[in-house]
């Protein structure tokens, strides 16, 4: 079995850890594989890079999205591929799309003619919290960015367009109670067993379907963290549940806190510790149109936040289409089909230079 080109970047990209805060080296990487193309001006932002092709006012602009850190690395081996997948860290998730990304910035700078003003931005830290986001000093810096007529984030979603995405709060809700032995808890208070109605009323709250522009979300709110305790035989004086609320486009921050507070009722004491906003849906964008007429894709909803959301900030038209598996995402052992990936990065030079 061998490996073409964007199949060998791709493992290459794997075999570097970048888990999020770490991404020194996969900045450098890219850095040494790209700076020196043809055809791009080269711009940088702390550990994000970059580049454009000469600006034609005749012509409208597409800028391409990818991130370059992982979460924690949960696989058994070291990066490798069998005939259909090839496995990383990251591998869809969404060093797949980095993969694109640089493979077309090669193929531009071998024959540099495109219907389209191209840019490229790699960028950090985007598994992260909102704020440490690599990208939101990116479009604060550069402001050409937001002239853009549509941009593409390659995360995965099977190269089919999945627009719009779900806002995403994160509450650490805290449960005070009063240390004791625990041979006597009547001389203290458990916190943990006051979160019980609580973590009931979550286990048995369902999805809730919103119907935004014909495309159907689902509204969730889950416990994911737990901590509380400082010894198996004392009572908890303390316990402290994260609350990740996923919301529909359409909804603000402020309502969406509204419905945390609703259902933790006043329970316990709750803190907002990080804020994204939910995403625009695009329509009527005649670059989107074309692309999607060209290779029948209709508009799948995204059912997850990505930073389609912060370009909706800046109105900037974004959607999201990479060659990944979502079901891949922070998934142990994670894999690309390498079928998907060749056929995403057929799609994109199909588009921009036939």
């Amino acid at each position: 079995m061998t490996l073409n080109s964007v199949e060998q970047t791709l493992i290459n990209l794997l075999e570097i850890d970048s888990v999020t805060a770490q991404e020194q080296a996969i900045s450098n990487f890219v850095a040494l594989k790209l700076d020196d193309l043809s055809g791009f001006q080269r711009l940088k932002t702390g550990l994000c890079h970059l580049y454009r092709t000469p600006h034609d006012p005749q012509k409208q602009s597409i800028a391409f999205y990818g991130h370059l850190d992982t979460v924690n690395n949960q696989q058994d081996k070291a990066p490798y591929y069998t005939d259909d997948f090839i496995f990383g860290c990251g591998a869809s998730d969404m060093k797949g799309g980095l993969a694109i990304m640089m493979e077309l910035m090669r193929y531009y700078s071998k024959q540099p003619v495109c219907k389209y003003n191209l840019i490229f931005v790699f960028y950090d830290q985007e598994e992260g919290p909102y704020n440490d986001n690599g990208l939101g000093p990116v479009l604060e810096e550069h402001s050409f960015l937001r002239n853009s007529d549509l941009a593409f984030i390659l995360e995965p979603t099977n190269n089919v367009i999945q627009v719009g995405c779900l806002g995403a709060l994160h509450a650490e809700v805290n449960f005070p109670g009063a240390s004791a032995h625990s041979a006597r808890p009547w001389e203290g208070e458990n916190a943990i067993h006051k979160a019980g109605t609580l973590l009931t009323k979550l286990g048995n709250l369902a999805r809730k379907e919103v119907d935004f522009q014909g495309l159907k979300y689902y509204e969730v709110l889950s416990a994911t963290l737990a901590q509380g305790g400082i010894s198996r035989n004392s009572i908890p004086a303390s316990f402290t549940l994260n609350l990740n609320y996923r919301f529909a486009p359409g909804k603000s921050i402020a309502q969406g806190k509204e419905d945390v507070l609703k259902i933790v009722d006043s329970q316990a004491e709750v803190t907002f510790i990080d804020e994204c906003p939910s995403a625009d849906v695009v329509v009527g964008n005649p670059i989107l149109d074309a692309f999607q007429k060209r290779f029948d894709l209709v508009s799948e909803p995204k059912q997850a936040w990505t930073d389609i959301a912060r370009l909706s900030l800046y109105k900037i038209p974004a959607v999201n289409c990479g060659p990944g598996d979502p079901s891949q995402a922070h998934q142990k052992n994670e894999w690309i089909p390498r079928a998907g990936l060749l056929q995403g990065l057929q799609f994109y030079k199909e588009f921009l230079f036939d």
